[in-house]
């Protein structure tokens, strides 16, 4: 029997969605160790939300780029940082109002330079509805990931270049105190964060403050 018959379906659909969003995170393909594999089931044996393991995710990776770590992102990272709040670019107003559930991230998105990839992501955020807060969230966020994806294809060359060069530079001494493979990692994970960090509004915070004052809004509003 396969091992992943003894997993149930609502764990491997969750695992595979968190194991998406560290490849986002790190802008390189990867499998989780045995270790991560087996810290992320323990999360899920005992209720630990989507929403909660993917904004710990990206709190970690913030936080380990402060520190200029030696060692690429991993879920194991993110166990320090599961249940302390993140605040996203809606942590001081009420997102809500008439319209689409995501109508408040999809207005930042008309600030951006359009793309192909960004009208595919604005026409799967205007079509999400529902109730259920985490259901939305992890909507959305698989919508966002398809989108840092693409719009990462989209740059030309010398863009992706740029990119990857200033998270080179901002290794500084890392640069010679690492393998070459290592490097590449570093590099990878801080050319998309730069990507990632002109669209606020897709952080994991962010779309958990929409769909949260979302569900909790009073009826109508």
């Amino acid at each position: 029997m396969d091992a992943r018959d003894a997993v149930p379906a609502d764990h491997q659909r969750a695992a595979e969605e968190v194991r998406a969003h560290l490849v986002c995170l790190r802008g390189r393909g990867l499998f989780l160790s045995s270790a991560d594999s087996l810290q992320l089931l323990h999360w899920l044996d005992a209720g630990v939300p989507v929403p909660d393991i993917l904004r710990a995710l990206e709190r970690a990776a913030e936080a380990r780029r402060k520190k200029r770590s030696k060692i690429p992102l991993r879920l194991s990272h993110a166990k320090r940082h599961l249940g302390r709040p993140t605040r996203g670019l809606f942590a001081k107003e009420r997102p809500v109002g008439a319209g689409p559930a995501m109508a408040p991230v999809v207005r930042t998105l008309t600030t951006q330079a359009p793309s192909g990839a960004q009208q595919r992501l604005t026409s799967t955020l205007e079509a999400l509805q529902g109730s259920d807060p985490e259901a939305l969230f992890r909507a959305a966020a698989a919508a966002v990931r398809r989108f840092l994806g693409e719009r990462w294809e989209e740059l030309a060359p010398a863009e992706r270049g740029a990119l990857e060069a200033e998270a080179r530079a901002e290794l500084g001494d890392l640069v010679d105190l690492v393998d070459e493979d290592t490097l590449r990692e570093l590099v990878a994970e801080g050319a998309r964060d730069r990507l990632r960090a002109g669209y606020p509004a897709l952080s994991a915070a962010s779309l958990w403050e929409v769909v949260e004052a979302r569900v909790k809004a009073p009826h109508g509003s």
